[in-house]
Parts: C-alpha cells; structure tokens; sequence
C-alpha cells in the first residue's frame, strides 16, 4: 500500500514537471511570437557639416540722417522718395536770401577794415621814419604801430566772418552726404527747419550689400571658439558662409558671409552677436527684416550621428533614444547631441557606431520588450549615407 502511494507520488511530480516544462517552452514561444516588429536605423560616422540655426534681423551697412546745418524755410526738394541718390546730390533748397545778406554785409565790413588797415600801415611807416629823425616820440610811434597791428587783426577777423557767411550760404544747398535709398521727406515746401532741431529731413541708406545680425548662445559661441581652436573645424577661404532664409523658409538666393562677432555679450539678451556680410543686388532685404542664418562654420569629421526620428525628449527637457540590444529587448539611452544637419543630430554621448535606434512604434514599446528589429537594405543605407556625406 505504502509503495504504490509513493509510486503514484512520483507519477504525480513527473507529470507536474512535464506539464511546467511545456508551459514554459509555449509561453516562450508566444512572447516570441508577441515580439513587436520596430524599424531601426543604426547609429552612424560621418562628417558632420557644422551648421548654427540662428535668427536676428536685417541692418543697412550705412546709414545717414539729412538734416539742416542752418536755419530757414525750405523753398524745394529737388528728389522723389524712395528712390536711389547719389553722393553729393542737391536734396533741398532753403531760402537763401538772409544768407546773401550776410555774405554782402561781410564783404563790405572786410572792405572797410583793409582801408583802414591800409591808412594806419602808412602812418606806422611815417613815424617809423620821423622817429629816425626825432621828428616825433617815441610813444606817437609806438601807437601808430599799436593801431596798425589792430587794424591788420581787424581784417583777418572780417576775412574770418566772410567766410562763416559764405559756409552758410552754402549750408542752404543741402547735398546727400552718401549714396544710396532715401526715404519719404519729413518737410515739404515752406516747412521752416532749424539748425537744432532733432529729427531728420530724411534719411539715406546703403542696401547692398546688406548685414544680418544674428544672436548666438554664449555656450554655442564658446564651443565654437574651442572647436576652431582645435582644428576641428574647415572653413572655406578662411570666413565661414551663411544662408539666409525669410519667415516664411523661402531660402535667399544670395549667400553672405560671417564678418565678425562680438566680443562682449548683450546684457539684455545673453547673446553674443554675429554680423554677416549679404548680396543685396535687387533690395529684397530691407532694414529691421526678421530673417534667419544658418552659418556653415564648417565640418566636424568622423562625427557620430543619430537620425532624427530615433530621438525622443520629456517634458523636462531630457533627451533619449531607444536601443535594440543584443538580446533583442530594449533599452532607453539618455543622449547628450550637438548641432543638426538636415536629419541627423550631432552625438557627443549616450551611444556609439552601429547601435539600433528604434524609428518606428515608439508609442507602443516600453523597456526591456522584446522586439524584432527590421534593418534597411545595405544598398538603401550606403546611398542614404553617402547623400549626407
């Protein structure tokens, strides 16, 4: 009795194990069967074009406010606004008749100082010569001269004061100080205008070529600055290229240059400026623009890269990729990037050549499931990467 009991016992154990070992292999089987098919790209090397994506707005690269240096009303305007002028154009007439006044006035006062000037110089040289003679004293002498070197002061001052009233009357032409766009006149015919006053009559500008003035973090500034120091970064001809895209992201035909950048940072706005050089041959551009630059600063080579798709972002501002391991399961990879060219982003850490980014499902995996991960062709993914190369 007590042998079959611990037969049956056996029997029962067996049978247990066998029943466990099957349920095993079949939830095996249907979680591999369950493994959720994802489309991953690997993680690449390439040459990372370098490439800031700032904003900032358009400036005129001269810029001149026309107002009057003498007071008077203003009898023409010899321009059409808006049109293009050149340097040393006549733009306005001011009544120029109390200025003619003055010129006339001037010439008569220097008139009558060289005739006085001219009857005291005889009389110094009569006593010059009666005093040999002892003709006269010493002090006659002395005042005669006195009074010719007055006079002869006299004459240089109303030489002086011709002068002044001749530069006024010239100050009633009023002439474009540079070339380039003027715009709608302030005054019009019979406005009286004063030497003092603040505002301008009107205003000229250069638009071509044009500057672009950008913002630029003051860490992506510095890690710029130390890139270029290493070496890592090629520019060409030595000035790194900009591309100009409107609001809209109609790209700008025309592509500028990088002249030079601030070397002290805008206390209101943390931001270090940058200053490029753009064509503006048709005048598309105009002044206070809000534009965008994206500044070629060159190439870092050998650079690992991840696709765009593949990174994902929290609501805290942390930045992750999800990876395929080895044993097919994945893994989340917090990332640190860099700059972005088209669909890559820049990698300085959190994965290396050759991982498995997921692109596809993010939305419906979490980590540590196993996935089945489907790979692009070979030849589809060399001709992807030699295009960005």
């Amino acid at each position: 009795m007590n042998v079959s009991l611990k037969s049956l016992s056996l029997i029962t154990c067996a049978v247990a194990m066998a029943l466990s070992l099957q349920g095993c292999e079949k939830q095996q089987q249907q979680q591999q069967q369950m493994a959720l098919p994802v489309d991953v790209l690997p993680v690449l090397t390439m040459d990372m074009p370098v490439i800031s994506h700032l904003t900032g707005r358009a400036n005129s690269t001269r810029k001149a406010e026309v107002r009057p240096q003498v007071s008077g009303v203003i009898q023409k305007r010899l321009f059409k606004e808006g049109t293009v002028v050149e340097q040393g154009m006549q733009l306005y007439q001011i009544d120029p008749a109390i200025y003619e006044a003055q010129v006339a006035s001037a010439e008569a006062a220097l008139a009558s100082a060289k005739a006085t000037l001219h009857s005291s110089q005889l009389k110094a040289e009569r006593f010059a010569s009666l005093l040999q003679q002892k003709a006269v004293s010493k002090q006659d002498y002395d005042d005669a001269q006195a009074a010719y070197l007055s006079n002869k002061a006299a004459v240089q001052s109303a030489q002086a004061a011709l002068k002044t009233a001749n530069i006024n009357l010239a100050y009633t032409k009023v002439y474009a100080p540079i070339s380039g766009t003027i715009s709608r006149s302030s005054v019009t015919e019979g406005a009286l205008v004063s030497a003092a006053q603040a505002s301008p009559m009107a205003t000229i500008q250069q638009l071509d070529p044009i500057y672009v003035d950008l913002g630029q973090t003051v860490e992506d500034n510095i890690a710029l600055r130390k890139a270029a120091a290493a070496g890592k970064l090629q520019n060409k001809d030595g000035k790194a290229t900009v591309d100009i895209y409107f609001a809209s992201g109609e790209k700008y035909p025309y592509q500028g240059t990088l002249e030079f950048a601030e070397v002290t940072v805008d206390e209101s706005t943390g931001m270090v400026n940058l200053r490029a050089l753009v064509p503006n041959p048709d005048h598309t551009i105009l002044p206070s623009m809000f534009l965008r630059g994206d500044i070629n600063e060159g190439v870092t080579p050998n650079a690992t890269v991840i696709s765009a798709s593949g990174v994902q972002r929290e609501a805290g501002g942390t930045t992750y990729a999800l990876i395929v391991n080895e044993q097919n399961k994945v893994e989340r990879h917090d990332l640190q990037l860099g700059a972005q060219f088209d669909k890559y982003y820049l990698v300085k850490s959190g994965v290396n050549a050759g991982d498995k980014v997921i692109v596809s499902n993010l939305q419906k995996i979490r980590e540590g499931q196993p996935v089945q991960a489907v790979e692009p062709q070979k030849g589809d993914q060399n001709a992807a990467q030699s295009q960005k190369q």
